[in-house]
């Protein structure tokens, strides 16, 4: 591989992956923001701008990590400004087993990573010398590293820019997005306080996809993550006395029958159908071995969205859930029939009433009929809680405590979202800046072409999920009151800021390195696009954003 010890950027890359910021990490997450901001405080712009540089805690973080926000004023005095953004945290290295020792330290990873099985594209990459590997150079430190060069240059210089250029760098990504979570206000109090106004917010996450000729590509938008959640209760009964209840197995497994994987439901844009509903947890929610047949049971699925909203999707969720109360207990009587003919007794014919609700519509009738706070049982649960149990654990708990206080009885289903929510956004064109955005990512492209001789592909969405989903929102917030209003422990678990979400509204766009394998083993980045030809491309959107916005 060519030496580039004379690369700023390529030497940041190195030091910041060395810094093994595995998220959550109270300790390694603001170790290493903290590196990030003393890097920059030798600047001797920051030395006389200090009020530019910055901390922005986390409010609503137990681990009290922060983001990094910098920003280059230009001579100019003006409020318009571009903003770069990445993620300082990584996943853990567990995958690397016996060179998990060398997962953080990449030109020796990639050195003696050739010594194991490998498939056969990642050994035409290695052979290349044209990739680095290890943890965090794709996801992405090598971004981190080249947006602090570029900001290191242009804070040496700042009148070479007509708009003021700012970096934000966040925790807790690959969780729950709580740093760019909690960075949302800071942005709106900038916009609103301070008079800047942001052009664009320019993510560099590396390329998504599985395709081996997978090349440079830039996406224009980001797409939406919900987790929609089913909590089924059937009718206790003994093992022995199986017809006289009704087991929420078949109940669950009938909704994940119908949703997971169903290209039915698949949300489309442009013509392009992204991945439909996938089970990420089905589970009986008893907490012992009993011979009672399985009467409570709960699954949560993850869902891509381009185009819908939470109330659309709650409302497509209650037609599921009838739909498979219907054919649960179809399918119960019919089998009841059955036995009782083989045995030659009489099936009898119970015809319990089934109820739907979403999580609103049991908070309120919790409220009514016991005077529950609903805030005051989620935080005790939150105290009693094993400390394995993560924000999702509690939300199922949440929902079966208020269905047991409210003495409800099955069938019954409750609907509702679990955390996180990813909003997608996208680039439609309709609105003037959307066009001006999309006319300064033409001009990038053609440069790489002209300049480098490299294509570049743009396509809607960046697949990955990114914290460009909270740079605004499309609708307004009653938009959002679906999400707020059911999912459990809002405000206590889990929670973003509504309000302050759709008053940013900023154009996005990501244009990150070549990468390949996030998360695995075999994590990594193509270096001589990365470190050669990514820095002039991200140089190109600036300026033209500036010119075009």
């Amino acid at each position: 591989m060519k030496n580039r010890t004379d690369n700023t950027a390529y030497n940041l890359m190195l030091q910041l992956v060395s810094m093994p910021s595995v998220s959550p990490s109270a300790t390694r997450e603001i170790e290493i923001s903290e590196f990030i901001f003393d890097t920059l405080k030798r600047e001797p712009y920051f030395q006389e701008n200090p009020g530019d540089l910055r901390f922005l805690p986390c409010r609503n973080d137990a681990l009290k990590r922060q983001s990094v926000f910098a920003l280059v004023r230009s001579p100019k005095q003006t409020g318009r400004t571009v903003l770069l953004m990445s993620h300082m945290d990584v996943v853990d290295a567990e995958v690397y087993g016996p060179l998990k020792h060398l997962a953080f330290d990449p030109e020796q990873l990639t050195r003696e990573i050739g010594k194991t099985e490998l498939p056969d594209n990642v050994r035409a990459d290695l052979d290349s010398g044209e990739w680095l590997f290890g943890r965090g150079v794709s996801d992405m430190k090598s971004s981190v590293a080249l947006e602090l060069a570029y900001l290191i240059e242009t804070a040496g210089n700042p009148a070479s820019l007509d708009t003021n250029l700012a970096v934000l760098i966040v925790p807790d990504e690959e969780n729950n997005s709580q740093g760019m979570i909690d960075s949302v206000p800071y942005l709106r109090r900038m916009q609103e306080d301070e008079g800047l106004k942001f052009l664009a917010c320019i993510n560099m996450e590396p390329t998504v996809g599985s395709a081996e000729n997978a090349g440079p590509t830039i996406y224009m938008g980001s797409i939406g993550k919900i987790n929609p959640f089913f909590y089924c209760l059937g009718r206790e009964t003994h093992v022995g006395e199986y017809y006289q209840g009704l087991s929420a197995a078949p109940l669950i497994s009938s909704i994940n029958l119908m949703l997971d994987g169903n290209a039915a439901y698949t949300d489309t844009f442009n013509g392009v159908a992204y991945l439909p509903w996938g089970c990420m947890r089905q589970l009986d929610l008893r907490e012992e071995y009993s011979a009672s047949i399985m009467f409570k049971a709960v699954s949560f699925y993850s869902y891509l969205t381009v185009t819908k909203l939470p109330g659309e999707i709650l409302a497509e969720m209650r037609e599921i859930a009838k739909e498979a109360l219907k054919q649960t207990l179809n399918r119960h009587r019919k089998f009841a029939r059955q036995f009782a003919e083989a045995r030659g007794t009489s099936a009898g014919d119970p015809r319990w009433s089934s109820t739907i609700l979403s999580f609103q519509e049991l908070c309120d009738y919790a409220r009514e009929s016991t005077g529950v706070s609903i805030e005051s049982l989620a935080k005790q649960i939150s105290d009693d809680a094993p400390e394995a149990f993560d924000e999702r654990d509690k939300a199922f708990r949440l929902v079966d405590k208020l269905v047991d206080a409210c003495g409800l009885r099955g069938p019954l289903i409750v609907l509702g979202f679990l955390p996180p929510y990813y909003p997608h956004r996208g680039n439609a064109g309709e609105l003037p800046e959307e066009r001006a955005l999309q006319d300064a990512i033409r001009a990038v492209v053609e440069t790489a072409e002209a300049e480098r001789g490299v294509t570049v592909g743009t396509v809607d969405f960046f697949e990955g999920v990114s914290d460009l989903s909270y740079c605004g929102f499309t609708g307004g917030p009653d938009a959002l009151e679906p999400i707020s209003r059911n999912l459990p422990g809002w405000g206590v678990y889990y929670t973003f800021p509504i309000e302050d979400l759709a008053a940013i509204r900023i154009p996005i766009v990501n244009i990150g390195p070549v990468g390949r394998d996030a998360h695995k083993v075999t994590e990594r980045i193509h270096v001589p696009y990365a470190f050669d030809v990514l820095p002039s491309m991200i140089d190109t959107a600036v300026r033209r954003i500036g010119e075009t916005l």
